[in-house]
């Protein structure tokens, strides 16, 4: 985190440093600088000359050099803007902006001696990067040239699934490997902290770049010079020059840029700025990733020439020039033996990822400190925690020194941090007298490692974060003290005590330091008392995008005593000691096994996924990668900003005012109807006068570019009314009867009120599970052209039909006059199902407008704003068992928050996922919808499904600890049967139950038995380290009878060479729909796969095609491949006849067109009206291992054994990947994906990849094993297979009642009462710490 910037006219506040060793600030001038003689004697510059020196930047871009220059480009432009908008590289993708998830990674090198490393390029201003050499994924390896081995490898491994965080992953590999040739496969494991995949579960991610590492094998990383890539453009090249246009417009903004090269410059040009002017200094700029909207400046001054600023020197003491970065100052501490710079450095591995360290500099996450008080700054609460100072020069050339904690609240007014000093190294040493201490080990009969008059410093620091990696801190913390070991572990003199994550001014714990000076730390009393004295003193900030107040404080406190058991180490009893680790993750392993028919080939082989290359190398197309069109203009949102309200004035006056601004849209131009979603309640594309969430659309900019656009949106002024109340939470909305209405039929079946009346035990509860936002890498874009016939939609949508209609109703205009051609997703999950018609819609009403091609690109941010997530769910319920232990009935309400409007409530279909996999006589569901004042929710991954899956096995796990007797019993004694009733009734199982003989199945290879006598005797024997262990079962229904499925697929060989052409109504997101059609039309014709090209789908061959989702698609579409085949090969069969057996395919083609056979077949697959298909259940189990902190919260996957029924399935390595990413996807559900909103404005406060977290690499299971059922072929499926994109999601439900497990112990030694208690959903690492039972009279030595 690395961008300083200043802002003038600051109130002077010195806070004196009482800290420090009580160093007071010393202020002295900068050293004299010797004599030169008079033939080197250089004019010192002026402002005007170091402004002339820094106005271009000149560096080479694979391999090909660009100049760029201040009048051309503005500091806001970006690096991977440059790379995608003007040299049209679009292999680099840009998602988040905010460097929080990896697609923008790119590799470079500052200098001829400098390390090549990662870097988010979206952060990066283009203009930072003279001298520069970067390479972008497509500098590696290209089709035409041949592929990287890093490349290669991740699609050979199934490492690519929608593609669009591949470039961006394969560049952090690659850069890696340029610094650290000889990496291992540990490092490797480990490198992935800032990449967000959502699709693989990151496994074979893994598994793919660690066959690089030194310890696996030899391995010579190519030489990307013998590629051929364009002296012009720096892509492949293609054998011919192509110009492709710019969509870069030259800038008009009023900015300065200095670049001074030494620090005398740099007092030059601050002694030139005026008191009025706002200045940045530009180093790193990643704190533009946190604080977006800081400015505007009029001066930004480059830092990064100025040599002064990068020296590292490590001897007595060690000095880092202010702009050394962190990455940098990390391995200069690393490699010593100092216990104080070990730690920082330890401290400082745990900011941000590998990608941001790189850039960021110390001083600019300082200052990020500065600026915003509130920031939990890890580098400013290590170097605090260590004593260090700052060094900071004013504009007169006067030097002061200062402590780290007054950087804060310090004055910065034309100042800059120089230099960072941790003056520690001579207190770090033991002060033994060596020649004394040996005569004491000869005289004594006890070791006695240090002088009774000597100390040794201890340091330790915590971050507890709500993930493994790449997140802010709930809560920091550092400790340092010396302390005498050998008598009673005595502090010498007074500690160091900081947190970060409690208030924006605090700091130190004053009043404990005090204490403590001169006490034993292994005196409890001590500890006590000075517990007490720190919670009293810890005043904490109650916000409602933080965790509570509660977990912060007991959080703080038990990372104090964390630290006393660090100090005193064995001296402590053997069970508190685990109390002082980290939780520690060992290298990731796998394991997969599946069936393969190689009678079947390639049906059934584990083929690469069909696009998997292009995809890592950055060829692969999506829609923002597509060339600007002649005269095309950019669109941004104007997004509401409170809930439940009426909107009072739009004022566009200051947004139309800026240069480059077209126009301004909304309700009003649009012809047709106002809605983008046809439901009971119309949803508008622009709000007519309503706010009904904060989020909603109100209207469009239309401007020359991107950034234009979005900076207008933010200056249009929105003035609200009339607010009525704000209620985001479900449970608190059904308080109101007025907001929940029934949602759908009932299903019931027997008398399940008399059969729970009549049972002989009883249990009733309430469960509650959250949202879960889609997190598609890809966000929402749509090209919007007006044609001759209509107009042309380029945009990621899983339902084109859908559009289409949407579309020409919002326009007044015929169906068939949107023409729409979709080629791939960059991930979807339910989330591009409806959403994608507002912005489809707005777009060509914006389009339509000005009459020319718009192209509207929704940030994350306000996609995440605008659009609706995952149903949340609420469940009151009761189940009723007889005297053995068997179900005798079970009822439900089930209630789904449907955000403002019922129009996408599931609550109906979770009620077919209610029974499970177990046997119910007797049931009653009854769905409800619950309005709330968020966005509407919407189809996400398994939809109702999971919540409905979830509510069964919830009863269970409640109903066994009331019983008193192990969950996997009770499951086991219930389990279906053949003649089990299903929903909807009168649905029976219609032949055995597999999940019997799946869950031996999984007790065996996954060692249960022994495992569970490890985990209870691990737990036995650590009290602030638990183990939990929970096997669950899933039954998935997959019907699709009854819902008018129908998809489309046309084949077209040409006559010349026989290759095929295949275009079908599935929309490829990821899930491996084009692999499996190229397998199953290869397989039908008897061609090779490579004969066979995969087309976009579109609408005018798939008119009324029915959406990609619900895990239809892929076995369906296949389905009417197989039809299509068909058709061809009937009509070849003549033509074969008339030929000689031996005929090639070729030979047969050719014949056939000169007879004049029609090459092209098409058929729709339309399971309604085929008696071959039919619906089928999904059968799994999961068992899933889990350590939990119990001091902190924090939680490791430490295995999951995982086996599925997925048939013979048609492309195992594709399935594996389907079901891990389902898998993992529901890991986030369940534990780190919180949703939370503004209690008083509604508005969405995670946001963005700053305060919403998905799984990391690091967050998946540590040993994971995967296994396709063998010998279990589906009579009733496509080739005999099944379904695999969504089922597994439902067995992440594991994981949760595993951290329910490990609790249980918990709670137990601290004294709680056993049986049931309410953990819901998700197991985030606050809840997990708040439901330890935590006691701190149990904090023991």
């Amino acid at each position: 985190v690395s961008k300083m910037y200043l802002a003038a006219k600051k109130n002077p506040i010195l806070v004196p440093n009482s800290v420090v060793s009580n160093l007071q600030p010393t202020v002295k001038p900068l050293p004299p600088k010797p004599t030169p003689k008079a033939e080197n004697v250089k004019k010192a510059r002026s402002p005007a000359e170091v402004k002339s020196d820094g106005q271009t930047a000149t560096f080479l871009l694979n391999g090909v050099q660009k100049v760029v220059s201040v009048g051309e480009f503005s500091p806001s432009m970006s690096l991977a803007q440059y790379i995608r908008e003007v040299a049209l590289l679009t292999g680099t993708k840009v998602s988040c902006n905010e460097g929080g998830c990896g697609a923008c990674i790119v590799t470079v090198k500052k200098s001829k001696d400098d390390n090549p490393r990662s870097l988010n390029s979206c952060l990066c201003p283009v203009l930072i990067c003279d001298g520069w050499e970067i390479t972008t994924v497509e500098g590696l390896g290209n089709k035409q040239d041949g592929y990287h081995p890093i490349q290669a490898k991740l699609a050979e491994e199934g490492g690519s699934q929608c593609g669009y965080c591949s470039p961006g992953m394969v560049m952090q590999l690659y850069s890696w490997l340029q610094e650290h040739p000889n990496a291992t496969k540990l490092e490797i494991d480990n490198i992935l902290d800032g990449n967000i995949c959502r699709c693989t579960g990151y496994r074979p991610i893994l598994d793919a770049f660690k066959s690089f590492a030194a310890d696996n094998h030899d391995f010579e990383m190519p030489d990307i010079e013998d590629l051929k890539l364009c002296k012009k453009s720096g892509q492949p090249c293609q054998g011919t020059c192509k110009e492709r246009s710019s969509c870069h417009s030259k800038v008009d903004e009023d900015f300065q840029w200095f670049t001074p090269t030494n620090l005398e410059e740099l007092k030059i040009v601050l002694q030139g700025l005026s008191d009025d002017i706002k200045y940045r200094f530009v180093s790193g700029n990643t704190a533009t990733g946190v604080y977006k909207h800081d400015g505007p400046f009029d001066v930004f001054i480059n830092v990064n020439k100025i040599t002064e600023l990068h020296t590292i020197t490590v001897g007595e003491d060690v000095s880092f020039g202010a702009n050394v970065k962190i990455t940098d100052a990390i391995n200069a501490l690393e490699t010593t033996d100092n216990e104080v710079w070990r730690g920082v450095a330890h401290h400082m591995r745990q900011i941000a990822s590998y990608g941001i360290r790189n850039q960021g500099s110390l001083a600019g996450n300082l200052m990020m400190k500065h600026f915003h008080n509130d920031f939990p700054s890890d580098v400013f609460l290590s170097l605090e925690t260590a004593g260090a100072v700052a060094e900071i020069m004013s504009k007169s050339g006067v030097v002061e020194t200062v402590s780290i904690s007054t950087l804060p609240t310090m004055d910065m007014d034309h100042k800059i941090i120089t230099k960072i000093k941790i003056a520690l190294s001579s207190q770090a040493k033991r002060t033994i007298n060596k020649r004394k201490e040996l005569n004491s080990l000869w005289t004594s009969k006890v070791h006695t490692p240090y002088s009774s008059a000597a100390g040794e410093w201890k340091y330790r620091s915590y971050k507890i974060m709500p993930r493994s990696s790449n997140a802010h801190a709930y809560v920091n913390a550092g400790f340092m003290a010396l302390v005498d070991m050998a008598a009673g572990f005595k502090i010498l003199n007074r500690p160091r005590i900081v947190f970060g994550g409690i208030s924006s001014k605090f700091i130190h714990a004053t009043s404990t330091e005090n204490f403590l000076e001169g006490k034993n730390m292994n005196d409890h009393d001590i500890f006590v008392e000075a517990l007490g004295i720190l919670a009293e003193e810890l005043v904490l900030d109650d916000e409602p995008g933080l965790a509570t107040p509660v977990y912060r404080k007991q959080l703080a406190l038990g990372l104090f005593y964390k630290f006393f058991l660090y100090v005193l180490g064995d001296s402590c009893t053997e069970e508190v000691r685990s109390g002082s680790y980290e939780i520690e993750r060992s290298l990731t392993s796998s394991q997969q096994e599946w069936e393969t028919d190689e009678s079947q080939w390639p049906i059934s082989k584990p083929v690469e996924k069909y696009e998997g290359k292009i995809q890592c190398s950055g060829e692969a197309e999506y829609v923002g990668d597509l060339p600007v069109k002649s005269g095309e203009l950019h669109a941004a949102f104007v997004l509401s900003t409170v809930a439940n309200c009426e909107i009072g004035a739009v004022d566009t006056s200051e947004a139309l005012a800026m240069s480059g601004v077209h126009t301004y849209v909304d309700a009003k131009d649009i012809p047709g109807a106002n809605e983008w979603k046809y439901g009971a309640e119309p949803e508008p594309i622009f709000s007519t006068g309503r706010s009904e969430y904060a989020g909603q659309a109100i209207g469009l900019i239309v401007a020359d570019t991107q950034e234009i656009a979005i900076a207008a949106a933010r200056k249009v002024k929105v003035s609200y009314q009339n607010q009525g109340t704000v209620v985001t939470d479900i449970e608190k909305a059904m308080e109101d009867s007025s907001r929940v209405a029934p949602a759908g039929y009932a299903m019931s079946y027997g008398d399940a009120n008399a059969a729970i009346s009549n049972a002989d035990v009883v249990v009733t509860g309430r469960f509650k599970m959250g949202s879960q936002y889609h997190f598609y890498m890809e966000t929402h874009v749509c090209i919007a052209t007006p044609s001759d016939d209509g107009f042309d939609l380029e945009l990621p949508t899983q339902d084109m039909a859908t559009v289409a209609d949407v579309v020409s109703k919002a326009l007044n205009t015929s169906s068939n006059s949107v023409n729409i051609a979709v080629k791939r997703l960059g991930g979807a999950y339910g989330g591009k199902i409806t959403l994608p018609t507002a912005v489809a819609s707005a777009a060509t009403i914006a389009a339509n407008k000005v009459r020319k091609p718009v192209r509207l690109w929704v940030n994350m941010e306000d996609t995440m704003c605008m659009f609706g997530k995952r149903t949340p769910y609420l469940f009151d319920y009761e189940i009723g068992f007889d005297a053995e232990r068997k179900i005798v009935g079970v009822k439900g309400d089930i209630y789904c928050d449907a955000g403002w409007t019922y129009n996408s409530v599931d609550s109906f279909f979770a009620q077919f996922f209610g029974q499970s996999c177990y046997h119910i006589p007797n049931l009653s569901f009854t769905p409800y919808g619950v309005k709330t004042t968020t966005q509407a929710h919407t189809a996400t991954r398994a939809p109702g499904m999971v919540n409905g899956h979830a509510m069964l096995e919830y009863m269970i796990q409640q109903s066994a600890a009331e019983m008193g007797i192990e969950p996997l019993q009770l499951r086991e004694n219930n389990l279906m049967f053949e003649g089990s009733p299903l929903l909807p009734i009168p649905m029976v199982l219609d032949g055995p139950c597999p999940i019997g003989d799946m869950i031996e199945k999984v007790k065996q290879s996954g060692g249960y038995d022994q495992r569970r006598q490890d985990v209870d005797l691990y737990n036995k024997s650590n009290k602030w380290k638990k183990r939990g262990l929970s096997m669950v079962p899933m039954r998935y229904g997959h019907f699709f009878k009854g819902f008018g499925i129908k998809y489309h697929c046309l084949i077209s060989v040409f006559a010349g060479d026989g290759t095929i052409s295949v275009t079908h109504a599935g929309i490829e997101m990821g899930q491996g729909i084009n692999t499996k059609v190229q397998q199953v039309v290869a397989n039908e014709l008897g061609v090779e796969m490579d004969m066979i090209k995969i087309k976009p789908a579109m609408n005018v061959t798939s008119p009324n095609a029915t959406v990609t989702g619900g895990s239809f698609g892929s076995e369906l579409n296949c389905a009417a491949a197989i039809k299509a085949c068909g058709i061809l090969k009937s009509r070849l069969e003549a033509t074969r006849k008339e030929l000689d057996p031996s005929a090639s395919w070729v030979d047969v083609i050719q014949a056939a067109n000169q007879n004049n056979v029609d090459l092209c077949a098409r058929y729709m697959f339309a399971p309604d009206t085929q008696t071959e298909v039919d619906g089928y259940n999904i059968w799994g189990v999961a068992l899933t291992e889990v350590e939990i902190d119990i001091l902190t919260g924090e939680k490791h996957i430490r295995r999951c054994d995982l086996i599925e029924d997925v048939g013979l399935s048609t492309s195992p390595l594709v399935d594996i990947g389907q079901i891990e990413g389902a898998f993992v996807m529901g890991l986030g559900l369940w534990t780190s994906e919180e949703v939370k909103y503004h209690p008083d404005t509604g508005a969405l406060l995670t946001k963005n990849t700053w305060e919403y977290k998905p799984p990391a690499a690091k967050d998946i299971p540590e040993d994971f094993r995967v296994t396709l059922m063998k010998n279990s072929r589906n009579p009733k499926g496509v080739l005999s297979s099944k379904a695999t994109g969504e089922p597994a999601l439902l067995m992440g439900i594991s994981v949760l009642f595993a951290i329910r497990d490990a609790l249980d112990k918990s709670r137990q030694e601290n004294g709680m009462s056993q049986g049931w208690w309410k953990l819901d959903a998700p197991a985030t690492v606050e809840k997990i710490h708040q439901h330890a039972g935590i006691n701190p009279l149990n904090f023991t030595f």
